[in-house]
C-alpha cells in the first residue's frame, strides 16, 4: 500500500492525545484531501480545513463557524470596531466569505476525494494493526437523513422513519476490532441505483488492499441475500443473522435447545445458497426486563465445529462498532447543501 507519510502518527490505540495534538493531527490529515484552489481567493486550504474542522468538532455548519466561532478580544474595544463599521461593506465581505467557503468545497472532486478519504482511513488503521495477524471484519451499512430536494433521482435511498424523513444518503462501512475498539477501515457510498451487493464488493475490493489476511466477516441481517452471501464468500467466511421471514427457517428456530443445521437460499435461482445455521438459545432471566426463551439463528460459514453459543460470542463481537457510530455522530458537519460529494467530504471528516 502506497500511503502517505504522517509527521504525527499513532502507535499505540490507547496512547493518549491531547486536545491540540489531535487538532494538529486531524488538520495534517485533512490536508491530504485533493482540493485544487480558486484564483485570486483571499484564502487557501488551510483556512478552509480549519473551518471545516471546527463545524465538525461542534456539529455545526461551516456558516455557523464563520458566523458565531472568531477569537475576540475583549467586548469594549470590539464594539469600539463594530461602531466603526460600514453596513454595506461590512455585509459584502461577510458574504464574499461565505462564497468563497462554498466555491471552495465546490471545487471538491468525488473519486479522488473518495480515494484520498480511504487512504487516510489505511494510513491511520497501519501505524496500529499488527499487518501480519489475521483479523475479523465487520460490515455495515450506515444511513444519514436527508431533508430537501436531492440533485438527482438515482443518489437517494430509502429508509425506515428517521428524524421527520424516510430519505437518505448511505454508506457502506468496514470495521475491525483493534483492543475493544472499533477502527474503520474503508468506507463507500451507496447511490439510490446501487445493490447491496456492488456496494460491499467495492468496499471488499479496498479492505483487501491491507496486508493481513481476513478471516471471517460480520455483517447484521442485510447479508441474508444469495448473491451478497456469494460477495462475501469469495473474500472470507461470513457470520450473519437469519431472517425468520422463510417458513423452514421459523420451524428450525421454534426449539427449546441450541443445535447446528443447515438452511438454503434463493432455491433453484442463480445465486442459491446452502450454509452451516447455528441455533442458539438462551433464556432472558430478565435481562434487560426481557423474560423467557431467546432464539436466535446465524448463518455460521467456517464455524461448522463450532457451539451455536460460540458462533453467538464469536458474533457478538460486532455489537463494539455501535461506539464508532457514536463518535461519528458527534463529529459530522451539518449542511442543508444538495451535493453529495460535500456531504460525502463530511463523512470522511467525521
Amino acid at each position: 500500500m502506497n500511503l502517505p507519510k504522517l509527521k504525527r502518527v499513532l502507535t499505540d490505540p490507547d496512547e493518549f492525545i491531547s486536545n491540540r495534538q489531535l487538532k494538529a493531527l486531524s488538520l495534517e490529515l485533512l490536508a491530504l484531501i485533493p482540493m485544487p484552489g480558486i484564483e485570486g481567493s483571499p484564502l487557501d486550504s488551510g483556512d478552509i480545513m480549519e473551518v471545516v474542522l471546527r463545524a465538525a468538532v461542534g456539529a455545526t455548519s461551516v456558516n455557523g463557524v464563520t458566523t458565531n466561532a472568531e477569537e475576540t478580544p475583549n467586548r469594549e474595544p470590539v464594539m469600539d470596531w463594530l461602531h466603526t463599521l460600514q453596513k454595506d461593506p461590512m455585509l459584502d465581505a461577510v458574504n464574499d466569505i461565505l462564497a468563497t467557503l462554498a466555491d471552495w468545497l465546490h471545487t471538491l472532486q468525488k473519486d479522488p476525494m473518495l480515494d484520498a478519504v480511504n487512504d487516510i482511513l489505511a494510513t491511520l488503521a497501519m501505524t496500529v494493526l499488527d499487518r501480519y495477524r489475521s483479523r475479523t471484519v465487520c460490515i455495515d451499512f450506515m444511513d444519514n437523513p436527508f431533508h430537501g430536494t436531492p440533485r438527482s433521482d438515482g443518489e437517494i435511498r430509502r429508509m425506515a422513519a428517521r428524524d421527520g424523513t424516510t430519505q437518505c444518503h448511505r454508506y457502506c462501512t468496514a470495521f475491525v476490532i483493534a483492543q475493544g475498539k472499533p477502527l474503520t477501515l474503508a468506507v463507500e457510498p451507496v447511490a439510490g441505483e446501487d445493490s447491496k451487493s456492488d456496494a460491499v464488493e467495492r468496499l471488499l475490493a479496498r479492505v483487501e488492499t491491507y496486508p493481513f489476511e481476513i478471516d471471517r466477516i460480520l455483517m447484521d441481517r442485510d447479508a441474508y441475500v444469495g448473491e451478497l452471501i456469494g460477495v462475501l464468500r469469495a473474500v472470507a467466511p461470513p457470520v450473519f443473522p437469519v431472517r425468520t421471514g422463510k417458513a423452514s427457517i421459523r420451524e428450525k428456530l421454534s426449539v427449546t435447545a441450541s443445535y447446528m443445521t443447515e438452511e438454503t437460499i434463493c432455491e433453484g435461482k442463480e445465486h442459491e445458497q446452502t450454509f452451516p445455521m447455528a441455533v442458539n438459545v438462551t433464556y432472558q432471566n430478565g435481562d434487560r426486563g426481557k423474560s423467557g426463551v431467546k432464539t436466535t439463528g446465524y448463518a455460521a460459514y467456517g464455524l461448522e465445529d463450532r457451539t451455536p453459543a460460540q458462533v453467538a460470542t464469536i458474533y457478538n463481537k460486532r455489537s463494539q462498532i455501535e461506539k464508532s457510530y457514536e463518535k461519528f455522530r458527534e463529529a459530522r458537519a451539518v449542511t442543508t447543501t444538495p451535493s453529495t460529494t460535500i456531504r460525502l467530504f463530511y463523512v470522511g471528516v467525521g
